[in-house]
């Protein structure tokens, strides 16, 4: 699903999700457009689209983790929000959960907001 994200393939990653995936960040209220939670498989390129809203420099998954049905990565990603021009630089950690059939049921961004 990583090397699918860094062509910009929104359906090869689609074919990953349950159709009932959960999808969010860990933050409770937020302005930024692509912390919204999406909750169905047919809402998740919203996401991808939301994304449009800044310019992509570095998306660099590192390491993951993986145990039972979850799988957590360290992402690293360096961005400029198009709308302000401010540059950010942040970890992240991506926690994955996958059902029976291996498909993404939860996905869960933490970063820090600040």
């Amino acid at each position: 699903m990583y090397k699918a994200f860094g062509r910009g393939d929104v359906r090869a990653i689609l074919e990953h999700l349950a159709d009932d995936v959960d999808w969010s960040f860990n933050v409770s209220q937020s302005d930024v457009p692509w912390h919204e939670p999406i909750r169905g498989k047919a809402n998740i390129p919203r996401f991808f689209a939301n994304l449009g809203h800044v310019d992509m420099k570095v998306f660099q998954p590192r390491e993951s983790i993986h145990s039972g049905d979850h799988v957590v990565t360290h992402v690293h990603i360096e961005y400029v929000v198009k709308k302000t021009g401010k540059a950010v630089a942040m970890e992240q950690l991506h926690w994955w959960t996958f059902n029976g059939q291996l498909k993404v049921v939860k996905m869960r961004h933490f970063e820090d907001t600040a």
